[in-house]
Formats: structure tokens, C-alpha cells, sequence
């Protein structure tokens, strides 16, 4: 009997493991966002270009979970842009929190520098709770304007989160 309870205790115990990807692993974070403009100031330069600082809310969702995270996030970011006097984009910088339905925190930025944004690419910074210490990063892309205005959008990411 005592090898019986033994035995169920293991296979439990490893199907519990097999759940939650180990320490230093490396997986997959792929998802897709939609994000709406909450505030916008526009400061004209004397060069002609334009400095744009935006704060956004939206929602993040996962569509790959392997490290056993929540795949619904809702984010705010902090953005800060630079048009040259054509309207072209120079630089894209953004800090973002985001938290899940267990009120644990990801932070991580988002930054481009090529005007079609091709370069996008996005790092995490740990967090609080399951976060906490979740470094990694990819590559991001916009899916583009989801209303007339371009306050609203949707954009997606590919790359891999690397638990601590």
C-alpha cells in the first residue's frame, strides 16, 4: 500500500510539474494587443519634428501560455514618440505595466527607431509575483488603426519569456 500511495504521489506531483515550465526555461510569448490612446500632447521642435507623449490602456492576450501565466493581461503604457517634420517616425519608446486576473505585475518596454517600424522589438523587466525576475524579449509589429482617429489599435508580438 505504501508503494501505491507512493507512486500516485509521484505521477501527481510530476503531472503538477509538467504544468509549469522549470527555472530558467525559455517559452514561447506570442500574443496580440488592442490598445486605446488615453492622453496625448504634441510639443512642435525647431527643427520641424514633433514630440508626441501618449498614455495608452488595452488589452494583452497570450496566444501562447506554456509557462502556465494568465493569457489576458490589461496594460498601461507610457509613450513617447519623435516625427520628423514630414510625420515620419524617428524614434518609439514605451514602458508598460501590465497585470493579470492574480493582480501579480509585468513590466517591460517597446522601442523602434526605423520610420516603417520594422525594428520594433519589446524586453521584459520582471515584475511582482509570477513576474518577478521573468526576463526575455522579441520581436512586436503593428496590425495598424482599428478607428479612423488611430486612437485605437491592435498590435501583435512573437518572441520568448526566460523564467527565473
Amino acid at each position: 500500500m505504501k508503494i501505491l500511495n507512493t507512486l500516485i504521489f509521484g505521477l501527481a506531483t510530476m503531472f503538477a510539474m509538467s504544468n509549469f515550465a522549470s527555472a530558467g526555461t525559455a517559452v514561447p510569448a506570442d500574443g496580440i494587443g488592442y490598445t486605446s490612446v488615453t492622453s496625448s500632447t504634441a510639443t512642435p521642435l525647431a527643427d520641424g519634428s514633433t514630440l508626441i507623449k501618449q498614455t495608452s490602456h488595452g488589452l494583452w492576450i497570450e496566444t501562447t501560455t506554456e509557462a502556465g501565466f494568465p493569457s489576458e493581461k490589461v496594460a498601461d503604457c507610457n509613450v513617447t514618440m519623435l516625427l520628423s517634420a514630414e510625420g515620419a517616425p524617428i524614434a518609439y519608446r514605451a514602458v508598460c505595466t501590465a497585470s493579470d486576473v492574480d493582480g501579480d505585475l509585468f513590466v517591460g518596454t517597446i522601442g523602434a527607431t526605423k520610420p516603417d517600424f520594422s525594428d520594433c522589438a519589446w524586453t521584459a523587466h520582471g515584475g511582482t509575483g509570477k513576474y518577478a525576475g521573468v526576463t526575455g524579449g522579441g520581436q512586436c509589429r503593428s496590425l495598424g488603426p482599428i478607428t479612423k482617429d488611430g486612437n485605437n489599435s491592435k498590435s501583435a508580438w512573437t518572441g520568448e519569456w526566460l523564467l527565473p
